[in-house]
């Protein structure tokens, strides 16, 4: 290979830094940046599994679909809909919840079975090519409807959408001063309108069932002293109110936060499918905390996808490091880990491709364990320690449950699935926790300061996917 000058270094810096920077967020099938079976196929592939499960099914249905944010499940559940559309007689619709209300959103039922009738309609109009909610019949009685329960004053479906979200306060306002019966009547009316424009579509595009994806209500989290109160609230919508988000004739897919299944009874009433982070770890029954060459060799090809030179600036085993410093963890990979690497290379050209042990490797994975340690407090610390020593959710207080749900809205605690669903501290998050002592549990060594486990086999180069 021949020497590169600083000045074609520095340009390859720039291109890999610009790609790292511009996520290009939820991905189709068919983009350039998909990688397929990244979170592992056939037993581990949720999504064939989900797929399979629809396929099965004849009537109404409602399905979990889960994990932490930045495992790519807005990606796989767009793969979802192609694969399902795909077939002769299914039509799915994926709506994207976060278009029509905010993550801090305090979500309760029947503003959220009003939210999916929204996006009906909105995709009703994109399928048929004609404003449903000025359409005579079905679109203009449920505009008419919330024009009159919640005061929804543009009935064009591009207004409706920017009202629900700009009216965000007031119509919870409105909601929440339901009475009982007030409240059932709405619930029932909103399930009867998506009941309806679901049997309306199917019979104008000659599909026997429908399928409905409500997407990024996982997202949804609390800041602040609401985090308590939007924990309550996601538990009380989807495992208490579990029967309400059922539609006749309409089989829905419900894009959950990925606490929920570890902290209520949710799984032994409705079929949930984790998508978990990337493999790169054994799982505990095999080898605790050893690395996995296949996943390793999956998550490559992620960075082949997005940049085909990057063994030009950083070696595989660097690389590999990295992978495992993040868990599986795409976002902590690409737009952390790696981008801050790449930002201090600028200033060290010589010592490219950086290798394993080069001292911007050490300097940003011990910047982000002290960033991630910051993120958990004193008090927290056995609680943590005890899902590191058995990669289990084994809650010994109630109160700790929102806890809980903190430490997979900040990553701090990440989920896997090879073969069976398991857990296990954030890499970042090691060194602190393996070193403290857990509620009842004896100490265990401290782990080193980031993973230096190795492969089975190298990574070898880059290579195009």
């Amino acid at each position: 290979m021949y020497a590169m000058t600083e000045e074609q270094l520095t340009q390859k810096l720039d291109e890999f830094a610009s790609i790292l920077a511009n996520d290009p967020g939820e991905l189709e099938p068919g983009s350039p940046f998909y990688v397929a079976n990244l979170h592992g196929a056939d037993a581990e592939d949720v999504v064939a599994q989900l797929k399979r499960q629809i396929s099965r099914v004849r009537g109404g249905a409602v399905y979990y679909f889960s994990g932490q944010r930045g495992t790519g499940k807005s990606t796989e559940l767009r793969r979802l809909r192609v694969e399902l559309d795909g077939t002769q007689d299914t039509l799915a619709l994926l709506v994207d919840a976060s278009l029509y209300f905010g993550d801090t959103y305090p979500i309760d039922l029947p503003d959220l079975l009003m939210m999916m009738a929204a996006g009906m309609a909105d995709a009703i109009t994109e399928k048929t090519g004609q404003d449903f909610l000025t359409a005579p019949g079905l679109g203009q009685r449920f505009a008419a409807w919330l024009q009159t329960e919640v005061a929804i004053t543009e009935v064009s479906t591009l207004g409706l959408k920017a009202q629900l979200r700009s009216r965000q306060q007031s119509l919870v306002e409105r909601i929440g001063a339901f009475k009982l019966e007030q409240r059932d009547r709405f619930q029932a009316e909103a399930r009867d309108y998506l009941r309806d424009m679901a049997a309306f579509l199917a019979e104008r595009l000659g599909r026997r069932q429908i399928v409905l994806i409500i997407d990024s209500l996982e997202r949804l989290r609390g800041v602040g002293s609401q985090a308590a109160d939007m924990f309550d609230r996601v538990v009380r919508v989807f495992d208490g109110g579990l029967d309400s988000l059922r539609i006749e004739g309409v089989q829905v897919i419900y894009a959950v936060p990925p606490y929920l299944p570890y902290l209520s009874n949710v799984k032994a009433r409705v079929r949930m499918f984790m998508l978990a982070s990337v493999r790169v770890f054994e799982s505990p029954r095999v080898q605790r905390r050893q690395p996995r060459a296949d996943g390793l060799h999956r998550f490559k090809r992620l960075l082949d996808k997005r940049y085909e030179a990057w063994a030009d600036l950083i070696d595989a085993r660097a690389l590999e490091r990295l992978m495992l410093s993040s868990g599986g963890d795409m976002r902590q990979l690409l737009r952390r880990l790696l981008a801050d690497c790449i930002d201090l290379a600028y200033y060290s050209l010589s010592r490219l491709p950086l290798i394993e042990t080069d001292p911007i490797i050490e300097q940003v994975i011990r910047r982000h364990e002290i960033e991630f340690e910051q993120l958990v407090v004193r008090d927290e610390y056995p609680l943590l320690a005890d899902i590191g020593r058995t990669n289990e959710l084994l809650i010994p207080r109630r109160e700790d449950l929102s806890t809980v749900a903190h430490f997979f809205d900040v990553r701090a605690v990440l989920n896997y699935r090879n073969g069976e669903d398991w857990v296990d501290l954030n890499p970042l998050l090691w060194r602190l926790l393996d070193a403290q002592p857990s509620e009842g549990s004896p100490v265990l060594p401290a782990a080193p300061a980031a993973p230096a486990v190795r492969a089975a086999r190298p990574l070898g180069g880059a290579t195009s996917a």
